[in-house]
């Protein structure tokens, strides 16, 4: 006797990548959500990547691809390999595409993106171009989910500049995957008092709240001089799931090691991040 599968199937909406979605027409939008819903179901919990055409564009073949997120949160995916098979099911050629490139896809949509070989990645030799076919290779690629975290503290009353530059470092930082945790240096410059602040983005890409009680940081100019050193304690700091938040650490004039700084360039070095613990460990200590 065998479990059936009792995942629900995924009701999944069309996602155009937000830099090209001026460039669609309401008619290629309307031909994208057709080829959609001719594309096999899929469940809560999955991620399938489905291709479509591939057509000769005189230097490259291009391959239309559809990406469906069947999770209840977005995701980003990371380096995937794609295989091109002639009728006879004999590999032509095989290539590794970065998939972050296509961007946060949200929960329960489908993200039309295009991919490209070079003629000289596929021996295409007697074969009919119009009748090779692109698979996603699951067994050849590790399949990592990343996730796609947003700010969830940005002021208000932020100018539109400041947001586009918080949300362009944001979306260029390393990929953070699922059950991590992450701070990065956003800027560091120098207080009018003649101290320094640094600005930092912290990210929770774990499926629960986050608490942090202590922040080790130590702080290096442009010539490798250590400028500062020193732990921050947090009380109440707090974040929530798949959310991002900005903050400022700020040594005074007196805690620098060197008043001859050189900020041109800086790095940050963070110790490990103490106490770190889950929102949810007191509830759970009370049930």
């Amino acid at each position: 006797m065998t479990n059936k599968d009792k995942r629900k199937i995924v009701d999944t909406e069309i996602s155009i990548h937000p830099e090209v979605k001026d460039r669609i027409s309401d008619f290629q939008k309307q031909c994208l959500i057709d080829e959609i819903k001719s594309l096999p179901p899929i469940k809560e919990g999955e991620i399938n990547i489905s291709t479509d055409y591939i057509f000769d564009m005189g230097d490259n073949y291009e391959v239309s691809i559809f990406i469906r997120n069947g999770l209840a949160k977005s995701i980003v995916l990371d380096n995937m390999e794609f295989v091109v098979i002639n009728e006879k099911k004999q590999i032509l050629g095989k290539k590794t595409f970065n998939l972050r490139e296509a961007g946060g896809i949200p929960a329960h949509t489908v993200r039309p993106w295009k991919i490209c070989f070079e003629k000289e990645e596929i021996a295409l030799g007697k074969n009919d171009v119009k009748k090779l076919k692109v698979l996603f290779n699951t067994k050849g690629t590790e399949f990592k989910k990343s996730m796609k975290v947003e700010f969830e503290n940005l002021p208000s009353k932020i100018s539109y500049n400041d947001k586009q530059k918080y949300t362009k470092f944001l979306e260029g930082l390393p990929i953070i995957e699922d059950g991590q945790f992450s701070m990065c240096d956003y800027d560091v410059n120098k207080t009018k008092e003649g101290g320094i602040s640094v600005t930092v983005v912290i990210r929770n890409g774990v499926g629960r709240k986050i608490n942090i009680e202590k922040v080790p940081l130590t702080i290096f100019d442009a010539d490798k001089k250590m400028i500062a050193s020193g732990t921050f304690y947090l009380d109440n700091v707090a974040i929530n799931p798949y959310k991002a938040r900005i903050y400022k650490f700020s040594f005074a004039k007196e805690e620098l090691y060197n008043q001859d700084i050189n900020l041109k360039k800086w790095e940050v070095k963070f110790d490990a991040v103490k106490n770190i613990s889950t929102g949810d460990e007191k509830n759970d200590e009370e049930k």
